[in-house]
C-alpha cells in the first residue's frame, strides 16, 4: 500500500513539475515575441502617416462611429421585424428543422391541390 502511495505522489509531481516548466517556456515565448516585434503605433505612423494624427482618437470621430454603430443595428432590427412579421410563425417545441420543413411542404401542397379543384 506504501508504495502505491509513493507511486501517486510521484506521479502527481511529475504532472505538476510538467505544467510548471511549460508555463514558464510560455511566459518566455511570449517575452521573446514581444520584444521581436515593433509597436502597433510605429507601424501606423510608417503605413499611414495621416492615421497616425487619428491613433488618440477624437471624441468627434468616436462619437459619429458609435453613433453609425447604433442606427446600423437599429435598422438590423427593424428589418428583422418586418422579415419575421411577414412570416408564419410556427412553434418551435418539440419540432426540428426537418420536420418543420416536411410540414411546410404538406401544407403548401394541400393549398396548390385546393386551388387547382376550385378552377
Amino acid at each position: 500500500m506504501i508504495n502505491a502511495l509513493w507511486i501517486t505522489l510521484i506521479g502527481m509531481g511529475l504532472v505538476f513539475v510538467a505544467i510548471l516548466l511549460l508555463w514558464g517556456l510560455m511566459a518566455l515565448l511570449v517575452r521573446v515575441t514581444a520584444a521581436a516585434e515593433p509597436e502597433q503605433s510605429a507601424v501606423v505612423e510608417e503605413v499611414y502617416p495621416a492615421a497616425a494624427l487619428e491613433l488618440g482618437g477624437s471624441q468627434d470621430c468616436k462619437r459619429q462611429a458609435a453613433a453609425a454603430a447604433v442606427a446600423f443595428a437599429l435598422a438590423l432590427e427593424q428589418q428583422s421585424r418586418s422579415t419575421v412579421s411577414n412570416h408564419r410563425a410556427v412553434p418551435a417545441a418539440g419540432v426540428s428543422a426537418w420536420q418543420a420543413v416536411n410540414r411546410s411542404q404538406q401544407i403548401s401542397q394541400r393549398i396548390n391541390t385546393r386551388k387547382k379543384e376550385t378552377r
